[in-house]
């Protein structure tokens, strides 16, 4: 069995406020992102292990958060591969013949109202993401793609708020709380050892479980509407042949199944961010 670890930061343990997930030219915030890095392998470890543990013969890790170098290859179990750099299907890259994938340190969709650091792909361009009229976070904008490539989500860690989003998108993934979420900036955690023994146990039930575990996929043409933060993003994003804008800062395209639509919500993404760079 092959499983597929995809790791943000954010839904981390220990972690509520965005200072603590980056860090600036002049190196402001540096020992704060670097204690989060810390956690960040800690956790990815906890799930290396479980996996292993239940029977994987392999794990790849893909670093998913920010400009996705973040986790140091020397940190990691030795039985795991890491994905590292910049990528051009960010959070999925890699995807391909596994059986299983979990998303570890995820954090609620744009717009939750009490998710630590929530955000969809992007705090600066978008303000919401719906499919088919359902508001989507990363996980299940995610989720839809890997669903193309025969890969279910059979787990997801995060705070409270996030768990609450996947029951509704994922419901059979197994949800490990890390932290209950009291604000956008402010959550009650965890330890790092205890968050990790629930990692650790949790994908040892996911992977006991496989013949409960679904695939993500929504019949198609698929309609997925963008909220955009400033109505020159939406500018920039409808200038794509397939893309609509149907409204002063929304914008919308329709895919026929998680592969295209995944595709077309990147290069969205990406000219929407054009005019913020």
């Amino acid at each position: 069995m092959r499983v597929y670890l995809s790791v943000d930061m954010e839904g981390l343990a220990g972690v509520s406020h965005p200072a603590q997930t980056y860090f600036g030219r002049d190196g402001i915030d540096r020992i704060d992102y670097d204690r989060s890095r810390d956690l960040m392998a800690g956790e990815t470890n906890a799930a290396i292990a479980g996996a292993l543990a239940a029977g994987a013969s392999e794990v790849v890790v893909n670093d998913s958060h920010w400009q996705m170098r973040n986790l140091r290859a020397e940190d990691l179990d030795a039985g795991a591969r890491l994905i590292i750099g910049d990528k051009p299907y960010s959070m999925t890259e890699g995807i391909g013949p596994f059986e299983a994938a979990a998303f570890i340190g995820y954090h609620a969709g744009a717009g939750h109202p009490t998710g630590v650091i929530g955000h969809t792909y992007s705090s600066v361009a978008i303000m919401e993401v719906r499919v088919d009229g359902v508001p989507h976070n990363e996980a299940g904008l995610n989720a839809l793609r890997l669903a193309e490539h025969g890969v279910p989500v059979v787990l997801v860690a995060g705070d409270d708020a996030l768990a609450g989003e996947i029951e509704q998108l994922l419901p059979w993934a197994e949800r490990i709380v890390v932290k209950r979420a009291l604000g956008g900036n402010v959550a009650e955690s965890l330890s790092p050892e205890r968050a990790q023994t629930a990692i650790r146990e949790g994908m040892g039930r996911a992977l006991g479980r496989m013949s409960e575990m679904q695939l993500y996929k929504r019949r198609g043409p698929i309609r997925c509407e963008v909220d955009l933060r400033q109505p020159v993003m939406a500018d920039y994003a409808s200038v794509l042949p397939a893309v609509e804008r149907v409204g002063p800062r929304t914008v919308a395209f329709e895919a026929g199944d998680g592969e295209s639509l995944f595709r077309w919500f990147v290069c969205v993404l990406r000219l929407a961010n054009v005019p913020a760079a």
